[in-house]
């Protein structure tokens, strides 16, 4: 099937910790290989560690890194160089400086998906919020909230009480809003841990090992996050599951699973906020009903085993149309390089 690597756009602020974010990521990456591109202009290909400085021309080191420089509109040929196969990475991060916009680098990272970057998959965007900024200074943020697929609220333990910062930006945030201290946002929630064989102990140490020695995880930084599965042994309705999933589940911002509609083979779906992807799963999955991930923050369980009760397939309409889902189906047309 066709390898797809999600490209998450970081926004926010100048000072929010967008770079502290992003390099929680790459300390906590555990073998997920991660490639950066920072500030609209500079590229660093990481594997689950920190590169420092900026590269003025594309290079390639040892470990499979790769360092080069772009402007915004490079990003697509950018993209599509780090998303290839032959790059290794699982996940590339677009940290966007304080002074671009974000609606714009959305639009651009669509057109890359659908274009030259075939092998890169919408990852979301996810907006940086500081909990210790001024009293309404998220407010000047309304705009890029709006569009977010996951608000971060950063250094929570610097307020006294985060709760009503906390429900005003849920009050706009049309995706899940994750409370977080010095930017620990697990890898986790934005790509699923590549299933590789990890190297012995013995020898020499990983770049990602000595990384977590040096900075071990904090108890409890990723303890807002949540995941709910769900599983069912009927088939779905296509048009009823299609619209659950373009309401955008309440606290979700990413899902994934298998899913059988009647009289037809098991599809394989992902989501990103209301980003919908879709492909036929591979012959060896095969499931009578549904079997799907829910992840985000301040997930209602029951509800969502209530939602997907209610896309249950009618018997009386043996072979409903699958238009709804098809409209979703991403294409196999990529490069096997």
């Amino acid at each position: 099937m066709p390898r797809r690597v999600p490209v998450v756009l970081v926004a926010g602020r100048l000072g929010v910790g967008k770079s502290t974010l992003v390099n929680h990521l790459l300390r906590r990456a555990d073998g997920i290989r991660v490639g950066v591109v920072v500030n609209d202009f500079g590229a660093i290909g990481i594997d689950a560690m920190l590169v420092a400085g900026q590269a003025s021309a594309v290079t390639s080191l040892a470990d499979g890194c790769l360092c080069c420089t772009t402007d915004a509109n490079g990003l697509a040929g950018l993209l599509a160089e780090l998303t290839a196969p032959s790059a290794r990475l699982d996940l590339v991060v677009v940290e966007a400086s304080g002074l671009a916009e974000p609606r714009e680098l959305v639009r651009l990272l669509l057109d890359a998906v659908a274009g030259e970057a075939r092998h890169a998959a919408y990852g979301g965007l996810v907006v940086v919020v500081d909990a210790g900024a001024e009293p309404g200074a998220a407010g000047e943020q309304d705009g890029v909230i709006r569009l977010a697929d996951l608000v971060v609220l950063n250094q929570v333990d610097r307020v006294a009480d985060p709760a009503p910062l906390l429900a005003s930006l849920r009050a706009i945030a049309p995706g899940p809003v994750l409370p977080v201290v010095r930017g620990a946002l697990d890898p986790a929630l934005l790509v699923d841990p590549p299933a590789r064989r990890r190297p012995p102990r013995s020898g020499q140490l990983s770049f990602d090992v000595l990384l977590r020695e040096e900075h071990p995880a904090d108890e409890h930084a990723h303890a807002a996050w949540e995941s709910v599965a769900v599983e069912r042994d009927a088939p779905l309705d296509p048009a009823r599951f299609a619209t659950f999933l373009e309401a955008g589940p309440a606290g979700v911002f990413r899902s994934k699973g298998v899913v059988r509609f009647p009289g037809a083979a098991p599809f394989v779906v992902q989501t990103v906020g209301t980003a919908i992807r879709v492909r036929p799963a591979p012959r060896s999955v095969d499931v009578a009903g549904a079997r799907l991930v829910f992840l985000g923050a301040g997930l209602d369980g029951a509800g969502l085993e209530a939602a997907i009760d209610a896309c249950a397939a009618d018997p009386a309409r043996p072979e409903p149309s699958l238009l709804p889902v098809l409209r979703y189906e991403e294409s196999e047309r990529v490069d096997a390089v």
